[in-house]
């Protein structure tokens, strides 16, 4: 356990029930949410609100923001990574036995709440506050939206909470992953990390042809939950692809840089070459010690261990800060820039850490609603 800087801080530690914490996946959510929520949304949204969309006339900058977007996708394969350790323990390791109404009840009781406080919230601004739509206009889309229908049902992004897109695909693998766990089954190594790579291959093509498949986008984007279940065989497999010299610590520097600079090419070498070299980055980040230190500062991962929260509420911080901060006009586009992103940044961190105290974190305790039970039913 890395040690604690801020007592203060520490308070917003990820709650585990477990003793598998690894602070590095957290300092990965750290980058994907950045990724996300900063260079894409941020930037997309300062754009469009305070600068009436000349802020970006770059090309080149515009295919970089837009590069953002990868963050979901590497969100994705950490998802695949993180469910698959206890199937590939169980099943190629004699680790403990996954029991799937616990799994399952996990998944519901961890990030449900939080997705319908979320809804809530939004449903409300939309309809009482800003009067943008009736309560009937919304109504259905909130339903499709709290059931995980809405891509099934509407084919576009949700009117309520048009980030939960994701959340859709998530929840689908959520359900598909222990019967894709079975691929652990397979005991020869080799034709069963041939599988993955394969199967992650073939997602990937089928992704770069079809980027957007609205009715059932899981399709688009699973290769990245296959290439985490890979990343997870390889890892509990102990191997050493990278050791803890400088030259595997600057090579995930120079590919956590250059992911950055890889833009929307058309050849599909170079997209299959951009999601094998996120995996690689991915590797050194979890298994190269001076990567797991930076990764582990107390307030990258602390941060990113709130990214649900942040996931959840940022779009809707944003945009009422950029409400009123069109009030407040910096002429100097690059100040402004700055200066707007630093404002609506720390809007965002403290809003959602408000969130995260009073609704995601006591969600990550198992059996938080026993406790809740025990105080009405003495109550009353």
């Amino acid at each position: 356990m890395i040690k604690s800087v801020s007592p203060f801080l520490e308070k917003f530690r990820r709650v585990t029930s477990g003793t598998g914490y690894m602070p590095e996946i957290d300092g990965l959510r750290f980058i994907a949410i950045c990724w996300v929520a900063v260079l894409m949304h941020l930037t997309n949204i300062i754009d469009t609100n305070l600068y009436d969309s000349q802020l970006i006339t770059s090309t080149f900058f515009s295919k970089m923001v837009l590069e953002g977007g990868h963050g979901v996708s590497f969100f994705f394969m950490i998802s695949g990574f993180i469910l698959a350790l206890p199937f590939v323990k169980e099943k190629l390791h004699d680790g403990n036995k996954v029991s799937l109404r616990k799994y399952y009840w996990r998944r519901l009781t961890r990030l449900e709440p939080p997705y319908i406080a979320a809804l809530l919230i939004a449903f409300v601004l939309l309809v009482v506050v800003v009067k943008k739509y009736s309560f009937s206009e919304l109504s259905d889309n909130f339903l499709a939206s709290l059931f995980y229908l809405h891509n099934v049902i509407f084919q576009e992004h949700s009117k309520v909470l048009p980030v939960a897109w994701s959340l859709e695909v998530e929840a689908q693998f959520y359900i598909l992953a222990p019967l894709l766990s079975f691929v652990f089954f397979i005991k020869h190594n080799f034709f069963r990390r041939l599988l993955l790579f394969s199967l992650a291959t073939l997602g990937n093509i089928i992704e770069y042809n079809d980027l957007w498949n609205p009715a059932s986008p899981f399709i688009n984007f699973v290769c990245y939950f296959l290439l985490g279940m890979l990343l997870a065989d390889i890892y509990c497999a102990k191997w050493k692809l990278f050791d803890n010299s400088q030259l595997c610590r600057w090579s995930g520097i120079i590919l956590f840089i250059g992911l950055h600079f890889i833009f929307s090419v058309d050849a599909r070498e170079l997209f299959l070459l951009k999601m094998y070299l996120m995996a690689i980055f991915f590797y050194i980040a979890i298994t190269n010690e001076w990567w797991k230190k930076l990764l582990s500062i107390q307030w990258v991962s602390i941060i990113g261990g709130m990214c649900y929260s942040i996931y959840l509420l940022h779009l809707i911080i944003m945009s009422a800060v950029t409400k009123v901060l069109v009030h407040l006009p910096v002429e100097n586009k690059i100040l402004g820039f700055f200066v707007y992103g630093i404002i609506i940044i720390t809007a965002v961190l403290v809003g959602c850490a408000i969130f995260y105290r009073l609704i995601e974190q006591p969600c990550m305790r198992r059996d938080w609603y026993k406790k809740i039970f025990k105080r009405h039913h003495k109550a009353a």
